[in-house]
């Protein structure tokens, strides 16, 4: 969810046809306030405050060639901008009690940020006096209290989940986990997770450490897959059945459960929800291709649904099962033969949203949209009425992430298998050399390998690269696999 005050405040300051450099004068220093500044720089605005010299030196090093961000520059005594610089920012004055003409100003003016959002998104059609404004506030003070609870709540049962996590049995918890995650976003206490959420995540690595390789070389068990590579062998496992496989491209483990919440609000299905393992890196182009390839994926194999349905149709076929038994469509509305029994169906559409989303809240306003998608539940209700039992899972989850630094030519050693969250050295380079310069920022699942990983929540980027994927945190690995039924 959106901070509306926020986002109304920088459409405020930067209007539709304002430049992407604004230098704000703003007498009453709520701009100047810490948590205003913080959400700012969450919502990716570059920020800085100072002087007519500050803003010479921040313009000439850094903001005039960045062609891309946002940038407020926030004066802490009015001063006149020189010529040249003027011609290319925008000046504004910002007064913050505009935005809340029908309050007791004084009254609220040192309240929270979070406090304000909230009188924000109470609309008031006449002017309020001091007392009646008091009551106002002192309802949002009952409304923190019963999150504050809440939240209690949700710490101690992910500790009682989390305490010691079985992460050869994911199924066993993540559903639960994801729960709780998503409470927090929906309370809008999503930073109150963090710790506790990486401390999974180191407990986690280590885990990966000792036991990936073995995931990866298990076989296919009969109650569910534990990796991508099972998924079709588990498919097969069922015989003759009427079999849909969606794949739904980036989906993290939080966002299948309000798509779950979604098909049994409009279908009511039966939902078994089991949680499997990615391939590493968690890449599409590694591995979706393992999900249809049903073994380690190729290097070589050039991402397209043009290969995805030669790998799908190939494994049917090692299966003896006919060609006019077997379908595969990537995106679109389907209409099959009633001879298919096999039938894949591949949708990016939330994947785009993912990447599109500059943290958590902005990817649950784009899934709780994508979710009531009526093209994409048409689909759904087309496969349930033709007797299809459903198979729902995607590539990779995804994290909310930090930027560290962009990895440039010589970095990147010549490596041309990388993403913002791994990077693959080629045999020719010498690995000591890179790692002993990013030795801090760099973990390894197989240290005989040559991938390396983003630690953390990190981004080989230096620009804030909002939600995306590629490495080894749990949320990016452990993912869901749904069976759908009527």
């Amino acid at each position: 969810m959106t901070k509306k005050l926020i986002t109304d405040i920088i459409n405020k300051l930067f209007g539709d046809n304002r430049k992407r450099v604004v230098v704000v004068l703003n007498r009453d220093g709520f701009l100047n306030r810490e948590d205003v500044i913080m959400a700012l720089q969450y919502a990716q605005i570059n920020f800085a405050k100072g002087s007519s010299l500050d803003l010479r030196i921040l313009w000439e090093t850094e903001w005039k060639s960045e062609q891309e961000k946002r940038c407020v520059f926030l004066m802490v005594d009015e001063f006149e901008i020189l010529e040249d610089i003027r011609r290319e920012v925008e000046f504004f004055s910002f007064h913050i009690r505009s935005m809340f003409r029908f309050y007791h100003w004084d009254t609220i003016k040192n309240e929270s940020l979070a406090t304000l959002e909230w009188l924000y998104n109470q609309p008031q059609l006449v002017p309020l006096d001091e007392i009646r404004t008091q009551n106002i506030v002192s309802e949002y003070g009952f409304t923190v209290n019963r999150v504050d609870e809440a939240m209690l709540g949700v710490k101690q049962k992910w500790n009682e989940l989390l305490e010691k996590p079985n992460f050869d049995k994911p199924s066993e918890w993540m559903p639960d986990v994801s729960r709780l995650l998503l409470d927090a976003i929906e309370m809008e206490r999503w930073h109150e997770m963090e710790d506790l959420i990486e401390n999974t995540n180191n407990a986690f690595q280590e885990f990966l450490k000792k036991k990936y390789v073995n995931i990866v070389s298990s076989t296919c068990r009969k109650d569910a897959p534990r990796i991508v590579t099972h998924v079709l062998p588990f498919i097969n496992k069922q015989g003759n059945e009427k079999s849909a496989l969606i794949v739904i491209d980036g989906m993290n483990y939080w966002q299948s459960i309000l798509l779950g919440n979604s098909l049994e609000e409009h279908f009511h299905v039966r939902l078994k929800y089991e949680c499997i393992y990615s391939w590493l890196p968690s890449i599409t182009e590694l591995s979706r291709q393992a999900i249809f390839r049903a073994s380690r994926p190729a290097n070589w194999y050039i991402q397209n649904p043009q290969s995805e349905e030669r790998l799908w149709r190939e494994y049917w076929e090692s299966k003896k099962l006919p060609k006019f038994q077997q379908f595969y469509q990537h995106s679109g509305s389907l209409d099959v033969e009633n001879s298919i029994i096999k039938l894949a169906y591949v949708s990016t559409d939330l994947d785009e949203k993912m990447h599109a989303s500059e943290n958590f809240y902005y990817l649950y306003d784009n899934t709780k949209r994508w979710v009531d998608d009526k093209p994409f539940l048409e689909n759904i209700k087309y496969l349930l009425d033709s007797d299809f039992k459903l198979y729902i899972t995607t590539d990779h989850g995804n994290i909310e992430t930090v930027p560290y630094r962009k990895l440039e030519g010589s970095d990147k050693l010549g490596a041309n298998d990388i993403s913002l969250r791994h990077i693959t050295i080629p045999e020719e380079a010498e690995k000591t050399l890179f790692e002993a310069q990013y030795a801090e920022h760099f973990m390894q699942i197989d240290e005989n390998s040559r991938t390396y990983f983003a630690i953390k929540n990190e981004t080989f980027t230096n620009k804030n690269a909002g939600i995306t994927h590629g490495g080894t945190h749990w949320l990016e690995v452990l993912i869901p696999f749904i069976t759908a039924t009527k």
